[in-house]
C-alpha cells in the first residue's frame, strides 16, 4: 500500500513488448471459449469513482465513544483503517440540531444566537461527531469529510429553516471543525429528506464564499421517496443554470426507478449523482429491510450512474429497540461489555474499498449484467496501469464462466482473486494466469468477488470480549465527569442532557434545550434512556429539580420533570408522534400536578404541593403488571397495567432547564 492509502501495484515482470507479442500470438490461435469474453482495456475510462462512504447520523454512533480501550480503537480500525476492514473512504456526519433524527438527538454547536456569533471551544466538543471525524482522519488522512443537517435549533430564522441564520449556522459548523479540530470538511448538504429551496442553495453558496469556504461544495437533494420526489431538485437545476453551478452533486436515498432526462443534462454539465444514503443491509438481498428494491453496489454504478455511495450507518451503536436496528457493518451497542460483532456486509464494502480508491475511473466496456444473474463493474487507475473488477452474483441461477481479454499492457500481470459468501468472508483464492490470451474464472451464485492487479489487501483480525448484560445495580451521580460532557450510556431521544457544575460544588445533569427545534420528527419533550431493552422487573429513582430561569422557557402549568421505565418503541418511528414517551412515565409538573402515563394514556394522576425549585426524589417500580410510583418516599399510585412488558429506563423533562442527579437502577 502506498502513502496515500492506495492499493499497491503488482511488481512488473517481463518487458511489455515481449509479453504483448506472446499474448497476441497465443490469442490468434486460441480455441473457442465457453463463457462470455469481456474486453479489459484500462484506458477506455468513464466517470470518476468518488468512493464508498458512511453516514454517522441519527445518533447511530452514540454508544461507540463510551467503549473502553482497546476495543474502541479496534472498532475504529475496522471502520476506517485502509486495507484492513471496511476502510470507508468518505465520512458524512450530522450537523446536530438537538432534534431526534432517527435514534436520538445530536448536540448542536450553537444553542443560541450568541453561541454562534461568539463561539467557544466547548461548544465544539459537544457529542461525538467531532471525535469520530478526528479518529477517522487519524487512520486515513485522505478520508473525505461531508456533513448534512437533519434539523436545527428553534432560534434559527425565527423557526424558518431556509434563512440566513441557517446558512451562517452551517458556516459556523465548518469553521469550528477547521479551527478547533483541524478538520477540513469538503461537502455540505442542504436538509435531510426535506424539499430543497433553490434560492436558499444560492444563498448558501454566497455565504460560504464570503466566509472563506469557497472550496466547500454543496450537495443538494438528499431525498427519499418515489422518483419524482428524489429528482425534484434535478428538474429545477436543469432549468436554472445558476442553481446547477451551485451544486457539486445531487444525492438520492435508496435510489430506484427511472431517472428523468434532467439527470443526464446535469451530468453533462458536471453535476455528480450520489447515492447519498443507502443501507439497512441484508446479506441475502443486499437491499433495505423496509424497501423491497435492490440496492447492491454494482447495480447502483450500472443502473443509476452514481459515482459515490454512502451507507447509513457505519456502526450500530444505538440500542436494539430503536428504529432501524442493525444498520451498521459493525454492531457495537454494549459498551459496558466491550463486545462488538463484525457483520458480513462489512466485507461487501471491503470488496470495493480495499481495491479501488477515489480518483480511479469506471471502465466503460466492462460493466454489465450477467446472463445467469448478477453483475460486474470494472475500475482503472488514472494511469491505466492497474485494474480491479467487482463481481456480484446475488440471485444467480448457477455457476458462470467469465473470460477477460486484457489490453496488451496488462498481459504481463497476474490477476488476484478475493471471494466472499455467507460462510466465508474475504478469502484470497488462487491467482489467475493468462491462458490463451484470457483470464478465466468460474463464479458461483450468491458471492462477491474482486479481481485485481493490486496487492496489499488484508483481512483484519481484532476481536472483542463476549457480550454481557447491562450491569445492575447502576448508580450515577455525575461526579466523575467534567462540565459540558456527555454521561456514559444515556442516549438523548429529545432535547439535550449535559453535565454541569451545580450550586453544591459538584456536578448534575442538566436539560439544555429551551424550545422545540426545527424538527425532523416533531419532538415535543426531552428525555434520555439507558439500559437493556429486555429488562422486565426493574426500578429507577432519581433526584430532580426545576431550575429557576430567566429565559421564559415553559410555564409553571406545563414545566415537568420525570422518570421512565420499560421504555420500548419497538424499533419503529411511531414514538416520534405520541404525546408521551413509549413506556411508563412518572411526570411531576411545577404546579404540583403529577401523572403516570403510557405513550397515549394517563393511568393515574393527582396533585401535591408545588415543588418550586426544591429537589424531588422520584421513583418508579415495575414488577410484573404492578407499577408503583413514588415521590419523596411517599407512594403516589399503585397500578395494574399490561401495556409494556420490557424496556429501558430514563429521565424526562419539558423543554426548559431541569437538573437530575443520583440515578439508581436496580432489580426490585
Amino acid at each position: 500500500m502506498n502513502m496515500n492509502g492506495c492499493p499497491a501495484k503488482e511488481p512488473m515482470g517481463l518487458p511489455h513488448l515481449i509479453l504483448a507479442l506472446l499474448a497476441g500470438m497465443v490469442a490468434l490461435g486460441s480455441p473457442a471459449v465457453a463463457g462470455e469474453v469481456i474486453p479489459l482495456d484500462p484506458h477506455v475510462q468513464g466517470a470518476e469513482y468518488e468512493g464508498i462512504g458512511a453516514v454517522s447520523a441519527g445518533a447511530s454512533s452514540r454508544l461507540l465513544i463510551d467503549y473502553p480501550e482497546p476495543e474502541r480503537s479496534r472498532i475504529l480500525d475496522w471502520l476506517f483503517l485502509p486495507q484492513y476492514g471496511a476502510g470507508f473512504q468518505h465520512l458524512k456526519v450530522e450537523v446536530g440540531g438537538e432534534i431526534n433524527s432517527t435514534d436520538g438527538t445530536e448536540p448542536t454547536h450553537a444553542r443560541t444566537r450568541s453561541e454562534l456569533t461568539t463561539p467557544k471551544r466547548e461548544y465544539f466538543e459537544r457529542g461525538y461527531e467531532w471525535w469520530l471525524m478526528s479518529e477517522a482522519v487519524k487512520r486515513n488522512p485522505g478520508i473525505v469529510l461531508d456533513c448534512l443537517p437533519w434539523g436545527a435549533p428553534g432560534w434559527i430564522g425565527g423557526g424558518q429553516y431556509y434563512s440566513q441564520d441557517m446558512a451562517d449556522y452551517l458556516v459556523g459548523f465548518l469553521r469550528g471543525a477547521r479551527e478547533y479540530h483541524r478538520l477540513n470538511i469538503r461537502y455540505v448538504g442542504v436538509w435531510n429528506e426535506k424539499d430543497n429551496d433553490a434560492n436558499w442553495i444560492k444563498l448558501l453558496r454566497q455565504t460560504l464564499d464570503a466566509n472563506g469556504f469557497g472550496e466547500v461544495r454543496i450537495v443538494g437533494g438528499d431525498m427519499n421517496g418515489p422518483p419524482e420526489q428524489q429528482w425534484k431538485l434535478a428538474e429545477a437545476a436543469a432549468k436554472d443554470p445558476e442553481l446547477a453551478r451551485c451544486l457539486h452533486a445531487i444525492g438520492v436515498h435508496y435510489t430506484y426507478g427511472e431517472q428523468p432526462n434532467s439527470v443526464a443534462h446535469l451530468k453533462a454539465a458536471g453535476v455528480r449523482i450520489w447515492a447519498s444514503e443507502q443501507g439497512e443491509w441484508d446479506w441475502a438481498t443486499m437491499q433495505p429491510y423496509f424497501h423491497q428494491r435492490s440496492s447492491d453496489l454494482n447495480r447502483l454504478f450500472l443502473d443509476s450512474g452514481v459515482t459515490k455511495v454512502e451507507f447509513w450507518s457505519p456502526v450500530t451503536s444505538y440500542y436494539d429497540c430503536l428504529p432501524a436496528p442493525g444498520s451498521g457493518v459493525i454492531t457495537a451497542n454494549t459498551p459496558w461489555s466491550g463486545a462488538f460483532e463484525i457483520m458480513p456486509t462489512l466485507w461487501s464494502v471491503a470488496h470495493y474499498t480495499q481495491f479501488v480508491v477515489p480518483g480511479w475511473r469506471i471502465l466503460k466496456e466492462v460493466g454489465r449484467k450477467l446472463p445467469q444473474g448478477g453483475s460486474l463493474v470494472g475500475f482503472s487507475s488514472p494511469d491505466g496501469e492497474d485494474v480491479s473488477i467487482v463481481i456480484d452474483t446475488t440471485g444467480a441461477k448457477g455457476d458462470q464462466e467469465l473470460n477477460f481479454s486484457p489490453q496488451l499492457a496488462l498481459a504481463q500481470k497476474k490477476l488476484h482473486v478475493w471471494r466472499t459468501d455467507q460462510m466465508e468472508q474475504f478469502i484470497r483464492n488462487q491467482d489467475l494466469n493468462l491462458t490463451n490470451g484470457l483470464w478465466t474464472l468460474t463464479v458461483n451464485p450468491n458471492c462477491t468477488y474482486t479481481l485485481t492487479t493490486t496487492v496489499g489487501q488484508r483481512k483484519g483480525e481484532a476481536s472483542g470480549p463476549t457480550r454481557r448484560p447491562f450491569p445492575l445495580p447502576y448508580k450515577e451521580d455525575f461526579e466523575g465527569y467534567t462540565a459540558h460532557s456527555m454521561p456514559r450510556f444515556l442516549c438523548d431521544q429529545g432535547g439535550a442532557f449535559e453535565v454541569v457544575d451545580n450550586n453544591e460544588g459538584g456536578h448534575s445533569l442538566r436539560q439544555q434545550v429551551s424550545e422545540p427545534g426545527i424538527d425532523w420528527s416533531k419532538g415535543t419533550y426531552a428525555y434520555s434512556v439507558l439500559g437493556d431493552d429486555h429488562w422486565t422487573d426493574i426500578s429507577i429513582s432519581v433526584n430532580a429539580a426545576f431550575e429557576a430561569t430567566t429565559d421564559g422557557a415553559g410555564k409553571p402549568s406545563d414545566r415537568s420533570i420525570g422518570i421512565l421505565a420499560r421504555w420500548n418503541p419497538g424499533a419503529t418511528w411511531l414514538h416520534f408522534y405520541t404525546p408521551n414517551p413509549a413506556g411508563y412515565c412518572l411526570r411531576l409538573y411545577e404546579s404540583g400536578r403529577w401523572q403516570v402515563a403510557t405513550a397515549r394514556s394517563i393511568l393515574a394522576e393527582g396533585k401535591v404541593e408545588s415543588p418550586r425549585t426544591s429537589r424531588q426524589h422520584l421513583s418508579l417500580r415495575c414488577q410484573g403488571a404492578r407499577l408503583q410510583a413514588g415521590l419523596n418516599g411517599h407512594l403516589l399510585a399503585e397500578i395494574t397495567d399490561y401495556t409494556y412488558q420490557r424496556g429501558l429506563v430514563g429521565i424526562y423533562s419539558g423543554f426548559h432547564a431541569s437538573l437530575f442527579d443520583d440515578i439508581v437502577v436496580e432489580s426490585p
